[in-house]
């Protein structure tokens, strides 16, 4: 093997080793709790509500009934955070997560999905002269 390639495997060596030793290095942070909840509260009930009525909790379908029964005797109160269908109207929305509001005890909150990342992209303009 020349001089030229025996540095070249050192020198990648020494470069791969750097960068594996790069987060012992740092001090890579412990994981921090969330802030927005206080230490040892309950964690949030995920509501999800799809077009027809259809009711989701955690991710599991849920009566309506039931959803209301569940909101009204968790103890200690947990916070809901409503994600309302896309294909939901506003009115629907609101109506929603009002009802939520009256039947649980820990409140909710309406959470949007990232607007940018949702949305669509908009259809180009159509050809033609531009006025």
């Amino acid at each position: 093997m020349s001089l030229a390639l025996q540095s070249l495997v050192a020198l990648t060596l020494l470069v791969c080793a750097g960068v594996a030793s790069l987060p012992l290095i740092t001090g890579a942070a412990a994981p921090r709790p969330d802030p927005g909840m206080p230490p040892g509260s309950a964690a949030a009930l995920r509501v999800v509500e799809a077009p027809g009525g259809r009711w989701y909790l955690d991710g599991e379908p849920i009566a309506r009934t039931a959803l209301a029964t569940l909101l009204g005797s968790t103890t200690p109160p947990r916070p809901v955070e409503f994600l309302p269908s896309a294909a939901l109207g506003v009115g629907e929305v609101g109506a929603s997560l009002r009802w939520l509001r009256r039947v649980g005890d820990g409140g909710a909150v309406l959470v949007l999905p990232n607007s940018a990342a949702a949305a669509p992209a908009a259809p180009p303009p159509p050809p033609g002269p531009q006025r």
